[in-house]
């Protein structure tokens, strides 16, 4: 009788911790939900056919100048297809083979309600357009993720007139800080001419939980990394098994 008492409150106390993780970790993801802005790049109010130099809302230059285009944007003979969410994305220059490298790039700062230790999917659409003033090379998306950079697939340089698809990319990190800075860079892939590439669709959250990328195969971490309880939680299990306790004190009373 008294092992079979023992056995019961021990598969209370489980089940009881296990809810309390699953509340902590739903809080953890619509903290993180929240914190990310504007992926899409949309609410650019200005003229989206021309090297406009500007980043929408919730971005912030830090090389170069970036623009705001979109499907209909047809400057210097580049063409663009829409991406499968449409609206406006953001366009940089990569040009790493020149005398003096140029690369244009934006931030999105603060973002916050991270997991020290928990992996995280950031994936997004991407494209190449030729550009008849300056000639065109293969390019690819440089992404960093607080202290973690990672590189993109190279885009392959389409012919004059033709608009390439867009492509999903998917990358995985390791969350080494609460609140981290993503920040996306434009690169040319060789040569000394320049490549002209677009972004959109940003995602930020657990791996494989994008309803909209149709990419279920992430590449891992090269080494698995173990999860650390947040602050959150250890206070939500210290909590419970106050509560249990006290529970156990009164039945005995009892």
């Amino acid at each position: 009788m008294f092992t079979h008492l023992i056995t019961k409150k021990i598969k209370n106390i489980s089940g009881f911790i296990i809810v309390l993780l699953s509340l902590s970790a739903g809080n953890a993801s619509a903290a993180l939900l929240d914190a990310f802005a504007n992926g899409g790049f949309e609410g650019y109010a200005g003229n989206t056919n021309s090297f406009n130099s500007a980043v929408p809302p919730g971005w912030t230059t830090t090389a170069g100048t970036p623009d705001v285009f979109d499907g209909n944007t047809n400057i210097y003979g580049m063409t663009w297809q829409s991406s499968s969410t449409g609206g406006d994305f953001l366009h940089g220059i990569g040009w790493d083979g020149r005398s003096s490298p140029y690369v244009e790039s934006a931030l999105q700062i603060g973002l916050d309600g991270l997991v020290i230790g928990q992996d995280y999917e950031i994936s997004f659409e991407q494209s190449i357009s030729y550009n008849a003033g300056g000639g065109q090379v293969d390019g690819y998306w440089e992404i960093v993720f607080g202290s973690e950079s990672q590189i993109g697939d190279i885009l392959s340089a389409p012919a004059s007139g033709v608009a390439a698809p867009w492509v999903w990319q998917t990358m995985i990190f390791t969350a080494t800080s609460t609140i981290q800075t993503l920040e996306v860079i434009a690169h040319s892939a060789h040569d000394t001419l320049r490549a002209d590439l677009g972004i959109v669709s940003f995602f930020l959250g657990d791996p494989n939980t994008n309803p909209d990328n149709p990419d279920t195969t992430p590449d891992e971490p090269d080494e698995p990394t173990t999860s650390v309880p947040a602050p959150g939680t250890l206070a939500l299990l210290g909590l419970g098994f106050v509560l249990l306790g006290y529970r156990s004190r009164r039945h005995q009373r009892g």
